[in-house]
């Protein structure tokens, strides 16, 4: 029986991806403590419209559309573990910022900014790090690794999230994030980072994202426009569903643990069968779950899709993911581009769909008085998007 259940586990993880495992899980589970907060926040204790929130994200995003090739810059020239450095120093700076809105207003259009920066100097650092130091053989099986650790400070986040906010308020579910980002450095400090300075050309990377040889790839991308209405406009409404935060807190708990099983199953699967057969699956999976959100009316309704929707994303996110990597390291070994250029043709097509996304919602939720209908095309939005993984 042990020896089938390690079958789903990686067993040749480099130092680089372990150390990176540590670390991104310590992000994660500070994350999964104000991540499903940070709109509620700004909704129900700031009192901003749901459109006014779309403005707040449409300001993240247009702003690392064009810094995040200066980040992939960094990183390339200074080394991928500062750069996640940086950017968990930069989190912290974009929590205090969120939290001191309700004093200094002026604040809700600085953090946006402070949020882009700190894509900038985290994202392309991460992915490039796990893209050239996963194994080629269980790619699958070290991203469902990663995404189980996730998904496990994820059961244990929301809850003590909403526990925190409860008795505390949010002041102090801020402050401990904080200290859980710091202590996410440790494991990647340990040991020096060996690696040869390179260059990254600005302009390029605009040219690889708008080359059509790229475009089904963009597209497919591009679906991660509907990630922005599930991390925003998703825990907006079932706060208005569920008004207890530590009530909603153990609904989002008990809907991640029940998928959780799933995830590594998925990452064997991406290893040894067609990683796109599976991304299609998947791709309509989620889509169904997108569209049942439109008759969600109570707990028990948050539940059940919540959960479907999470089992669908981590059967569309790992092979996904792993396809990623592999077409990464693939256009190195043929010396056209460097693994950082995919990486940065992936984020940037992402965000590109985030703020096609921000843009329709923002528009939705402008021109539509009834909230719940504007809710409710919202998720048939999303539904849509979630589509167009299946063309990578």
């Amino acid at each position: 029986m042990l020896h089938f259940l390690k079958t789903f586990l990686p067993h040749h993880m480099r130092r680089q991806v372990k150390e990176l495992f540590v670390a991104t899980t310590l992000v994660n589970l500070a994350l999964a403590m104000v991540v499903l907060f940070e709109p509620i926040y700004l909704y129900q204790k700031l009192h901003y419209k749901l459109h006014e929130i779309m403005l707040f994200y449409f300001i993240v995003y247009i702003v690392y559309f064009f810094i995040m090739p200066l980040g992939a810059k960094f990183a390339r020239k200074k080394g991928y573990e500062l750069g996640l450095f940086i950017g968990t120093f930069l989190y912290i700076a974009f929590y205090v910022s969120l939290f001191m809105i309700a004093w200094y207003p002026i604040l809700f259009y600085i953090s946006p900014v402070i949020y882009a920066l700190q894509k900038m100097f985290y994202w392309p650092s991460y992915h490039a790090d796990f893209a050239r130091f996963t194994d080629d053989k269980e790619e699958g099986r070290e991203i469902s690794a990663m995404t189980v650790a996730s998904s496990l400070v994820y059961i244990v986040g929301p809850i003590l999230a909403g526990f925190i906010i409860y008795e505390w308020g949010y002041g102090a579910l801020f402050t401990l994030a904080s200290i859980i980002f710091l202590s996410s450095n440790i494991a990647t400090l340990i040991t020096k980072e060996k690696f040869k300075p390179a260059g990254f050309s600005y302009k390029d990377a605009y040219k690889v994202l708008f080359s059509k040889e790229n475009r089904q790839a963009f597209w497919a991308y591009a679906g991660y426009g509907e990630e922005l209405i599930v991390l925003v406009v998703w825990p907006v409404f079932i706060s208005i569903v569920i008004s207890n935060m530590f009530d909603l807190g153990m609904i989002v708990t008990l809907a991640t643990l029940v998928t959780t099983v799933v995830v590594l199953y998925i990452g064997k699967l991406s290893d040894s069968k067609n990683k796109r057969k599976i991304l299609s699956l998947g791709s309509v999976f989620y889509s169904l779950a997108w569209f049942f959100r439109i008759f969600v009316v109570n707990t028990v309704g948050v539940f059940f899709v919540d959960t479907m929707s999470r089992l669908g994303k981590n059967v569309v996110a790992i092979p996904l993911v792993a396809l990623t990597y592999e077409q990464a390291k693939d256009v190195e070994s043929h010396k056209k581009r460097s693994v950082m250029s995919r990486v940065v043709f992936f984020e940037m097509s992402l965000v590109m769909g985030k703020l096609l996304a921000i843009v329709l919602v923002y528009i939705l939720t402008s021109i539509i008085v009834d909230e719940a209908l504007a809710f409710k095309i919202t998720f048939i939005l999303a539904g849509g998007m979630s589509l167009l993984y299946m063309l990578l």
